[in-house]
């Protein structure tokens, strides 16, 4: 069942429920007013007949007998005026039995024990007349019993048999015109989604990302449309930073494995070579492997996502710069030292933070004359490692960060180029950005800033 369809039934069955509860109350309110305007001419009869009686009995009447002699019941008698507009009427003696009617008999719903006396006022129930249904009203008359009075509804029963048809007409013109409503609108409402649909399925189908799908349609679905446009772009992106990187790591895994195919093939191929000689190139490839573990190695870091490896946690800073300078220092030529302007909590994830902060005081250690000081800057979350080296060039402090960049300065130093593209790496995961810059000290400041939880509040 298609989207336009559910919300077309769902408008369909709200409608459909709402007007059966308002054709049912407005069915219930209309008998219950007619049916009372039945039941206040009946009481108003009712008062006319008790206001009738005169001193000589009921309506001047003493006994049953006298009802049944032709004065009393003939035109222009005081019963027969009280009655003359209805031909439902009966006199019930005091148990109960009905001692004379005046017309069809009729059976009324009120039970003996209901009956008024003397001084109370008439009461009023259901009766029914026939087939049909009526109202009836009873009052006292002396020693004579009572007066029953009853109206059939068949004129109100037609009446809200039409009103009933109406309802039904109305309401099946509603539920119609509803159906018809909500069929065009959820088919403008669903249209941006069958785009964003298709779109899917043609990147499914084809692996292309360069299908963008129009927002058109809502602020909801502009949204959606706007963000499936985001995922698209990212994973376009991600896919040239893929190719882009296999094609450097090809490259650059390239120069160390000729390297070492050489000196193995010059191994294989010279068995007097010079045992000095020999040992040189065995050192060589010794070397090349390292440099061809660490490439490696950095290679698998860089290629994960930083933002799935570990949890975010409060961390600051100045505590994992200082584990850092601290063996750094111990282990190097090098006096790392640590300069806290201001810690504050980051919300971070710590292991990488480590790795991006490690990376930075190792190019800065690479690079600074040997006996000098690398001073590591915390400021909030700026982290900015300062060395004594020959500083960064202007033109390459823009892409220092990138993928195996190596200026022609540094092209013989050690390194794979992957350092600080992992520092910008794990910088962007944290929503921060990297930055490179003259040093006070002589060199290159080079680092990142990231957020702090108090920015982020």
């Amino acid at each position: 069942m298609s989207l336009r369809l559910r919300i077309t039934l769902l408008v369909v069955a709200v409608v459909t429920v709402v007007v059966v509860v308002v054709g049912e109350r407005t069915y219930t309110a209309a008998e219950t007013e007619l049916v009372e305007e039945v039941d206040l001419e009946l009481v108003n009869r009712a008062r006319g007949l008790l206001s009738a009686r005169g001193p000589g009995g009921a309506f001047g009447l003493g006994s049953i007998d006298e009802v049944d002699r032709p004065a009393a019941r003939g035109p222009g008698s005081r019963l027969f005026d009280a009655i003359e507009r209805d031909v439902w009427a009966r006199v019930v003696a005091a148990d109960g039995t009905v001692l004379r009617d005046f017309g069809p008999a009729f059976e009324a719903s009120v039970e003996l024990g209901d009956f008024p006396q003397e001084g109370d006022p008439p009461v009023l129930g259901d009766a029914e007349i026939g087939t049909t249904r009526g109202r009836v009203v009873t009052v006292p008359v002396g020693t004579l019993g009572f007066v029953q009075i009853a109206r059939p509804l068949a004129e109100i029963d037609q009446s809200l048999d039409d009103l009933v048809n109406r309802i039904l007409l109305i309401g099946l013109l509603a539920v119609l015109g509803a159906g018809g409503v909500a069929w065009f609108v959820a088919g403008s409402t669903v249209e941006p989604i069958r785009r964003l649909t298709a779109a899917s399925e043609q990147v499914a189908r084809t692996g292309e990302f360069d299908h963008p799908v129009d927002g058109a349609g809502g602020a909801e679905v502009g949204r959606l449309a706007a963000s499936f446009n985001s995922m698209l772009a990212a994973l376009s992106a991600s896919r040239r930073q893929q190719h882009r990187l296999v094609m450097d790591a090809s490259h650059e895994l390239r120069t160390p494995l000729t390297s070492m195919q050489t000196n193995i093939d010059v191994l294989r191929g010279r068995a007097d070579l010079d045992p000095q000689m020999r040992a040189a190139i065995v050192d060589d490839i010794h070397a090349e492997i390292g440099e061809l573990s660490a490439l490696v190695a950095e290679l698998v870091e860089l290629a994960t996502d930083v933002r799935e490896d570990e949890l975010v946690a409060p961390v600051e800073l100045a505590t994992i710069a200082a584990s850092i300078a601290e063996r750094a220092s111990r282990r190097g030529t090098h006096d790392v030292v640590l300069d806290v302007r201001r810690s504050t909590l980051i919300d971070g994830r710590p292991i990488a933070l480590a790795r991006a902060v490690r990376n930075l005081v190792e190019n800065a250690m690479k690079f600074a004359p040997e006996g000098t000081r690398v001073r590591v800057e915390i400021d909030g979350g700026r982290l900015l490692v300062h060395d004594q080296g020959p500083g960064v060039a202007e033109p390459d402090r823009e892409v220092i960060f990138d993928r195996f960049h190596r200026s022609e300065a540094t092209k013989s130093l050690p390194g794979s180029g992957l350092g600080l593209a992992i520092v910008r790496q794990v910088a962007e995961a944290h929503g921060g950005s990297v930055v490179a810059a003259a040093s006070p000290d002589g060199g290159a400041a080079v680092g990142f800033t990231i957020p702090t939880s108090v920015d982020h509040r």
